[in-house]
């Protein structure tokens, strides 16, 4: 879609500096042809002058043509030019909006110059430059109103059919994750296959949360509260305890109390169960997950370090669709989000990574 709307711009560009130029070419020939108009008219008021001073008549004078006859030195005899040219070593001259024409006769042996003057009519060119201008306005804006018509909008309703789309398959998948949890609690039974299947349904909760608000960030907002970040993380710790468990993972905390931040509640688990997930998923059975929680300065420092391999290029762990190890899957969707919501609130973030050894996550919180 980008690429085909790219092409349209081009060409709509391509074509408008086409019709730019022609229209310059038009304007051009239009004032070439006034010109020419002008000059033949001074040419003809020119030897109705003439005779009439051969004759010793009167000279009528023209509304439209001015005129100045001058000696062989170029002093005036008679004259009623509205501006005398700069210089005379001209047969036609185009000045300050003026045409003037000079000729020479012959009266008694004795030689004389004349002048004729005529005002260009530049308001016929500004009026046809301005209808241009305002003919190539209406134009651009037409074809710009019919890219969008042809490119932007059948993008927007595509992506509206998709969200339409993504929510109603969402929905449909919410129900049968929350009967499955909720059989699994009433069947009572404790093993290692029960176990897995309550973490897999954790994981599979957590990418629906995750997809879930993808899909509705853009058009619902998530109320700010003050939330205590040491309890709350606690909270998430408990629940993601079991996924640790299959590992075989130690989940230390070193927290602080009364770390509190504005921030709603949806945001706050995106961040700490993504980052906390992702730990888990890329340690190594029998290792530990630290999690701590400090002050720093006016901020509230929370990172969670992992002893896993590490991370090759940490600048690219953030991008959307992104995965640092393909076998383990996924959507590459998780930190992505995390990363919006860090940009959306000034949440300071980051990764130190050594690969490896493993990694720290970090977020610098806003105190509240």
């Amino acid at each position: 879609m980008h690429k085909s709307f790219k092409i349209q711009i081009i060409a709509t560009f391509v074509i408008m500096s086409l019709f730019c130029f022609q229209s310059f070419v038009i304007l051009n020939l239009s004032q070439k042809n006034s010109t020419s108009k002008a000059l033949f008219g001074a040419m003809k008021h020119e030897t109705i002058i003439k005779n009439s001073f051969l004759k010793n008549e009167n000279i009528t004078p023209s509304l439209n043509y001015k005129f100045a006859i001058y000696d062989v030195n170029f002093n005036p005899i008679i004259s009623n030019l509205s501006k005398q040219p700069s210089n005379f070593k001209f047969v036609t001259l185009e000045e300050n909006g003026f045409l003037f024409y000079k000729s020479f006769f012959i009266k008694d042996k004795t030689p004389y110059y004349i002048v004729v003057e005529k005002e260009l009519d530049n308001e016929k060119n500004i009026f046809l430059a301005a209808l241009m201008l305002l003919v190539i306005l209406v134009a651009v804006l037409f074809i710009v109103y019919f890219l969008y018509l042809s490119s932007v909008k059948p993008y927007k309703e595509f992506q509206k059919y998709m969200n339409n789309f993504f929510n109603d398959a969402m929905h449909e998948l919410k129900t049968p994750l929350g009967v499955a949890g909720m059989n699994l609690e009433m069947l009572g039974l404790e093993n290692k296959y029960i176990t897995r299947i309550k973490n897999a349904l954790k994981q599979m909760q957590i990418t629906y949360e995750d997809v879930e608000y993808f899909i509705k960030r853009g058009y619902i907002k998530f109320p700010l509260e003050r939330l205590n970040l040491g309890e709350y993380i606690i909270e998430r710790v408990k629940f993601l305890s079991s996924v640790a468990d299959v590992k075989h993972i130690v989940v230390k905390t070193n927290l602080e109390d009364d770390a509190c931040t504005m921030l709603s509640r949806v945001e706050a688990q995106r961040i700490i169960d993504n980052t906390i997930i992702n730990a888990i998923k890329y340690s190594p059975k029998e290792s530990e997950i630290l999690i701590n929680l400090s002050f720093e300065n006016e901020r509230i420092k929370l990172s969670v370090q992992d002893f896993g391999k590490g991370i090759k290029d940490v600048k690219k762990v953030w991008k959307r669709y992104v995965r640092e190890d393909e076998i383990q899957g996924g959507f590459g969707l998780g930190l992505n989000i995390v990363s919006e919501i860090c940009q959306k609130h000034g949440i300071l973030y980051g990764v130190d990574s050594v690969y490896g050894e493993g990694s720290t996550f970090y977020y610098k919180f806003k105190r509240a």
